[in-house]
């Protein structure tokens, strides 16, 4: 009796996740991974630390390679192999090996962990010599041998958190970098109190910021070199050029077999990570979430969220049974020394939702006042008027910002109202918090105003 078979079309988080996943559920599963590029399994969030020389080699940022799925989970990892057709009806892709001849292969069950690729304008063009991306971990190999070899003096950036993080990798090489935000907020993912914030972060390490700016030309050298960006308001000489102006979801395998997409753009999925169609699932940068705050569809491409669904996926194919609950937003990133963060949904965006809120904002100290070494946080919460509930929450400082985004994300899954938060049983000693905790504050200011 033959073996049911996974087939498993992208290699990232949530394509290794989901076969190592079912794979343990059931050891007699034949699972096969396809994947177009040469490696799997890698930390693209660490790309950016990897230009700038904190991460020395690039293949410290892969988890595990090929052959170790092959040997220790035995899972079939096939590098360098594309798959062009998904057939439902016969259960049956097409793929081909190194851009050669096509050739078939039957599944039991389909994941597809597609991912996202990155938004690019469409006066780019993938011959530009000191024009980059980010989405790949090749990418950022790219960038630092340009920098190595062609020691170039100046650099744009377009805004977002990609963008933020690489204009500090920038620096550390001694490149002067100018930042072009497309709104007056450089960072739509917070409200403008913590942007203000960045803003002065990007300004204290010589970071020029240029805000309300869109690219729309380019100005060339020579052949594939540019020498200036055209925005709609000036022209900027320029060296090297980051486009970071967001990712798009990968679909058009699923798209063309009848997959179902939503709103977003990304693929429709249940909370079992199962599309429209039988045995076939999806998950990671691809797939659109449910959010448990706006209780509306979302497209949030982090490699977190991709481990998490391709566990639940994998759970499902493996024949356990898993949840996706949804998801809140929470993100972190840090700019040079801030570490910014979120949770939820921003005043921006309850304001769209039509919800009936309030705001407060709080700086405080992250130790007992007479302790030494304490840094300023800032915390801005909105809350839903009459019940207390958490809706979102926004962070900036230089100290212990991470933990205390996770406890607020806690919080907001929970619905804990912030009439109780501020009574919450946190742990105390001077070199940890004060005796109020920042957390607590921010709930104590903000009850006040129901």
């Amino acid at each position: 009796m033959s073996k049911d078979k996974l087939v498993v079309v992208g290699g990232d988080a949530a394509g290794m996740s989901g076969a190592s996943k079912a794979k343990r559920e059931n050891p007699d599963l034949e699972v096969i991974v396809f994947e177009k590029k040469d490696i799997v399994s890698f930390g693209l969030c660490g790309v950016p630390y990897y230009v700038s020389g904190v991460v020395k080699n690039l293949e410290d940022l892969i988890a595990i390679t090929p052959e170790q799925f092959r040997e220790k989970r035995n899972i079939d990892v096939r590098t360098e192999h594309e798959v062009l057709n998904i057939d439902p009806e016969n259960k049956q892709i097409v793929f081909q090996k190194q851009q050669k001849g096509e050739t078939t292969a039957n599944y039991d069950k389909l994941l597809i962990a597609t991912g996202a690729r990155a938004k690019k304008p469409s006066i780019y063009k993938e011959s530009l010599k000191n024009v980059f991306t980010l989405r790949w971990l090749t990418d950022g190999e790219k960038v630092r041998n340009f920098i190595e070899k062609k020691a170039p003096e100046h650099v744009v950036v377009t805004s977002g958190y990609i963008g933020l993080e690489m204009a500090e990798a920038f620096r550390e090489h001694g490149l002067e970098v100018t930042v072009l935000a497309k709104y007056d907020n450089l960072l739509p993912m917070v409200d403008q109190e913590i942007a203000d914030i960045i803003e002065e972060e990007l300004r204290e390490h010589d970071v020029e910021l240029r805000k309300d700016r869109v690219v729309t030309d380019f100005k060339y050298k020579n052949e594939g070199t540019i020498s200036e960006v055209i925005t709609n308001k000036e022209s900027i000489e320029t060296d090297l050029v980051l486009l970071s102006i967001g990712a798009k979801p990968a679909v058009e395998l699923a798209k063309d077999a009848g997959i179902n997409l939503g709103s977003t753009g990304a693929i429709t999925v249940d909370e079992r990570m199962q599309t429209n169609l039988k045995d076939i699932y999806a998950a990671g940068d691809c797939v659109e979430c449910a959010h448990l705050v706006s209780e509306e569809k979302a497209f949030l491409p982090l490699g977190d969220i991709a481990n998490r669904q391709g566990r639940v996926a994998g759970t499902n194919i493996g024949g356990g049974e898993g949840r996706f609950p949804g998801v809140l937003g929470t993100a972190i990133t840090k700019i040079f020394d801030l570490g910014i963060a979120r949770t939820g949904i921003t005043e921006k965006e309850a304001k769209e939702l039509d919800f009936d809120y309030i705001t407060s904002t709080i700086t405080q100290g992250t130790r007992a006042f007479y302790y030494p070494g304490g840094k300023r946080l800032t915390i801005k919460v909105i809350v839903e008027r009459g019940n207390g509930r958490l809706l979102g929450v926004q962070l900036a400082g230089k100290g212990e910002v991470s933990l205390r985004i996770n406890a607020f994300a806690s919080l907001v899954s929970s619905g804990t109202p912030v009439q109780e938060i501020q009574y919450l049983d946190l742990a105390y000693a001077p070199p940890y918090s004060p005796a109020w905790d920042p957390i607590q504050t921010a709930a104590k200011v903000a009850a006040s105003k129901l």
